[in-house]
């Protein structure tokens, strides 16, 4: 457990110092910085999802000189949905050998290594995706996920509260991150 600690502690340090920069790493579609300007004015509910899945349909996209690994981690994504972990998990592996700065592959298969519980791998994997794109709402989601798992409401906290960030009008985010705060610090939200 202190070697998981150890893990988080970096990646959250990691993760803080990344966020500060903003940087789009190598999500380099020029769509994204105006979809993420539209995320955080957004207050509608049903209009943040469309801005989401915006978001996602872009990350999904293997850069145009990678596009040959389109089809591999479509069918990594087609065995995470059939429940077939490690055939996910070999098709992700392979994209990311061949196009490393493509951060879905790390998200997804950071995904998978936290449904068959490798929190520590899926924690890597976050990692890697957060540097490659720091406003990876989804690996955030992930990483909060893991800490409020592993009893580690502070990090949890912290995770979501850096995806509020991103969505400050996203209500649902809103009650998590003042339930949270319930749970710690008993406040009477």
């Amino acid at each position: 457990m202190s070697h998981i600690r150890l893990l988080i502690v970096k990646l959250l340090f990691a993760l803080t110092a990344s966020l500060s920069t903003m940087a789009n790493a190598d999500q380099t579609d020029p769509q994204l910085d105006r979809l993420f300007l539209q995320l955080e004015q957004e207050q509608d509910l049903i209009r943040i999802a469309e801005i989401q899945n915006k978001i996602w349909a872009l990350w999904y996209e293997l850069p145009a000189d990678q596009l040959h690994m389109q089809t591999i981690f479509d069918d990594g994504m087609r065995a995470l949905s059939f429940a077939m972990p490690q055939t996910a998990i070999e098709h992700f592996t392979t994209v990311i050998e061949a196009a490393p700065n493509f951060a879905e592959a790390w998200n997804r298969r950071a995904t998978t290594y936290f449904m068959i519980g490798d929190l520590e791998a899926s924690l890597a994997d976050i990692q890697q995706t957060l540097v490659l794109e720091p406003r990876h709402f989804g690996a955030l989601s992930g990483l909060s996920m893991i800490f409020e798992n592993t009893g580690d409401l502070e990090r949890a906290l912290a995770a979501d509260r850096l995806m509020l960030e991103l969505m400050p009008n996203h209500s649902q985010i809103q009650a998590r991150v003042k339930g949270l705060e319930k749970r710690l610090f008993g406040l009477g939200i």
